[in-house]
């Protein structure tokens, strides 16, 4: 589809004539990133789908969540959150794969080598973490809940087995080489994009419509390459959250704490790649600083030229600014400090000392400028503390150096870089020495060998000829092989097999003379008592043989018993020790199972103490969900009761308001007549309409007690007055207690 696409774009380049060159561009642009944003959506949409939630207890079903207890969830959480991390991770390389890299082909019309300086190894990325992936939705697909695996409700139980294969043999190496080269080439790939961006339009318009593409999301490259860099980071974190609510003692416990000791193993190594890639870069662009014949002359008489510095094996282990010092005071400088900077370059096998020059380096040219590292001595200089002196027994002769440093702190850590420099040094130098004894005692070996291939065929030729010419007995005496076989793994015993080979040859005199005698017959008496002498010659050299062979076998049994006896003693010693050896072990045996024991009831107590806290706190979480209802209740209540309160007031302001006004010089008397009519006005206002039933004591009273008689022999005025009483007693027990109140506040 994404080749169609581009393949229908390639008419509107062909009619450039017709319609305008950004236009153009523009239509190609789009349609290029709708194919691409399709091909990547349609890859990715599938499983970014299932894994939309937030966790894993929000993306299955809350009723199968329930059903697992707080551990098992949230180790679940863990792994769901480890796929949805690797599934965005995944999304970043597909975009800059598929969006960047291709639009930089196809639409900037970069070369490879231009791309690949901006996205190094990205195809190793792809498969790696494609795979990865793949395996863990493998293993998500075997561990649901629907027996077709097409259901919500999965529960993971093994991913110890899949990060163990991830992390580790094969996987592990290809990790630490593409990442290792990704991230030692991060520096490099963001200033060659920002070098783009600033001399190409080309790659600056098709930045800018990236900049509004929804699946790039308004990423930049640098952002992305950062991403990738950083994503290493991110597993040991995950595995050892995994581990945590991992059952002890289990099978994926181990394979889970292997696999996050490979990891960290891998992202050691990455480091150091990392670190070997920047130092290796920064030797480079010294070294590109320096004069193509610059060379400086050493006190053994070689000469250290400038390609000495960059030859196989050569590494930079530490650079920074150093203060030389000579004898007769500072190397160079003004008159008034007389100091002379230098810059100083710690190598594999060499210390060497540069001075720049119109910014170029150069070789100091006092003292031999380069230092072997393999007779180097480091010593602080007394009374100073940024100072230390450098001194070379070399065998041309020896020389010290002294240098100062800016700091204390830097001084230190110069010398202990220069004597973990100089030890790996001496290593080094041993080891290509024990490599070159090799190398010379195998060639010994080879020598030894083609020797005895020749003499065993003289000997088989020896043998050939004894053969022709019928003396079958001398022949059976000639072996046709070498006592003696040259070994690569041991010496071989060549002088006891000489030893053996002159007692045989001294025990076999006498049969060859026995042999000569036979074969020329019975001698006469001049030859009897000429040959006499010799046979009393053989007689007392066997004697002299049986002698020796006596004395060696007495010698043999006697350092035969003294060995037995060593052995015997050996042997009692080894028994005492293996009898304390194994009392020792018991007692461990027993100590250890004892502390297991209590382990086991310490952690047995603190499950105990973890579950009554959880209890505990399911406890508290209710009383303070109940405190929490009722003081919402009782905020109610006081809403309400302040709102009748207000009401009540604004009541009794209408009821003050609507009664008559009194004149203030009437006095009313409160005698008995009023009392007693007032008591019977109120027992009228009683059996009528009004709810109040209570009286007061002393109107009781006054009602019981007296009796008071008024003669109403009076004017209509004074009829008057007393309707007037009336009206304003009544009115005044109004105001006391409200009587047409509701009921509700009363």
């Amino acid at each position: 589809k994404i080749s169609i696409v581009f393949q229908s774009s390639n008419p509107l380049k062909d009619n450039k004539q017709e319609i305008n060159k950004e236009s153009d561009q523009s239509c190609f642009c789009l349609l290029s990133t709708d194919c691409v944003d399709t091909f990547v959506h349609s890859d990715m949409s599938g499983d970014a789908v299932d894994y939309e939630a937030e966790s894993w207890s929000l993306a299955v079903e809350h009723k199968f969540c329930k059903k697992q207890d707080k551990r098992a969830v949230k180790r679940q959480d863990v792994i769901y959150e480890l796929m949805q991390t690797e599934l965005h991770h995944l999304q970043t390389l597909h975009i800059m794969a598929e969006v960047f890299r291709r639009g930089m082909r196809e639409e900037v019309q970069l070369d490879t080598e231009a791309v690949e300086r901006v996205f190094p190894c990205l195809d190793q990325l792809l498969l790696f973490h494609h795979a990865f992936f793949a395996a863990m939705k493998e293993r998500r697909r075997h561990s649901s809940a629907d027996p077709q695996g097409h259901g919500r409700n999965y529960l993971i139980g093994r991913i110890g087995d899949v990060l163990l294969q991830q992390f580790s043999d094969e996987n592990s190496e290809k990790m630490k080489q593409v990442y290792g080269d990704f991230c030692s080439r991060h520096n490099e790939a963001v200033s060659f994009f920002k070098e783009l961006q600033q001399h190409n339009k080309r790659f600056q318009n098709f930045i800018k419509q990236q900049g509004n593409n929804s699946l790039v999301r308004r990423r930049e490259i640098p952002e992305c390459i950062l991403l990738v860099t950083q994503r290493i980071t991110k597993y040991p974190v995950l595995l050892e959250r995994i581990l945590q609510y991992t059952q002890e003692e289990t099978e994926e416990r181990a394979d889970i704490s292997k696999a996050l000791a490979q990891i960290r193993g891998v992202i050691t190594a990455v480091d150091l790649s990392v670190s070997e890639y920047e130092r290796r870069q920064r030797l480079q662009e010294v070294w590109g600083r320096m004069e193509n014949r610059s060379a400086a002359k050493l006190k053994s008489g070689h000469t250290f030229r400038k390609q000495d510095m960059m030859r196989p094996g050569q590494t930079l282990k530490h650079q920074g600014p150093l203060l030389w010092k000579t004898a007769t005071g500072r190397l160079k400088g003004d008159a008034e400090t007389q100091t002379f900077d230098v810059l100083a370059l710690l190598l594999t096998d060499a210390l060497i000392f540069l001075q720049e020059k119109d910014q170029k380096f150069t070789f100091a040219d006092q003292k031999p400028p380069v230092i072997a590292l393999q007779k180097l001595i480091v010593r602080e200089v007394a009374n100073e503390e940024r100072g230390m002196f450098l001194i070379s027994a070399s065998a041309a002769g020896p020389e010290m150096y002294e240098v100062h440093t800016s700091s204390k702190e830097e001084r230190n850590t110069w010398m202990r870089l220069i004597r973990e420099a100089v030890e790996r040094s001496v290593y080094l130098l041993n080891i290509k020495i024990l490599l070159f004894l090799q190398n010379c005692s195998f060639s010994l070996l080879i020598q030894d060998q083609k020797i005895c291939s020749s003499l065993e065929e003289k000997l088989q030729v020896y043998a050939a000829l004894s053969a022709l010419s019928g003396r079958t007995d001398y022949a059976s005496l000639v072996e046709p092989r070498l006592l003696v076989q040259p070994q690569a793994e041991e010496t071989p015993q060549a002088a006891v097999l000489l030893t053996a080979a002159a007692v045989t040859v001294q025990d076999s005199s006498y049969e060859v003379n026995r042999l000569l005698l036979r074969e020329s017959g019975r001698p006469s008496p001049r030859t009897q008592q000429r040959s006499h002498l010799p046979s009393v010659r053989v007689n007392s050299l066997q004697e002299q043989e049986k002698q020796r062979n006596l004395e060696k076998r007495k010698e043999e049994v006697a350092s035969a018993r003294r060995l037995q006896g060593r052995l015997r003693q050996e042997k009692e010693r080894w028994e005492r020790e293996c009898q304390a050896r194994e009392s020792q072990q018991g007692e461990q045996e027993s100590r250890l199972e004892e502390r297991e024991r209590q382990c086991h009831l310490e952690a047995e107590r603190l499950r105990r103490e973890r579950d009554e806290f959880e209890e505990q706190l399911e406890e508290y979480q209710q009383s303070l969900e109940r405190l929490r209802e009722g003081q919402r209740s009782v905020e109610r209540e006081r809403e309400r009761l302040e709102s009748q309160e207000n009401l009540l007031q604004t009541w009794r302001h209408s009821r003050q308001s609507s009664l008559p006004a009194v004149n203030p010089h009437m006095v009313i008397p409160l005698d008995g007549t009023q009392v007693q009519f007032d008591h019977h006005v109120w027992t009228t206002r009683a059996s009528g309409t009004c709810r109040h039933t209570h009286t007061h004591t002393h109107t009781h009273t006054h009602t019981h007690t007296h009796t008071h008689t008024h003669t109403h022999s009076g004017t209509d005025g004074q009829m008057s007055r007393l309707k007037l009483r009336y009206s304003l007693s009544l009115s005044l027990i109004n105001l006391h207690t409200p009587l047409w109140a509701p009921a509700g506040y009363m």
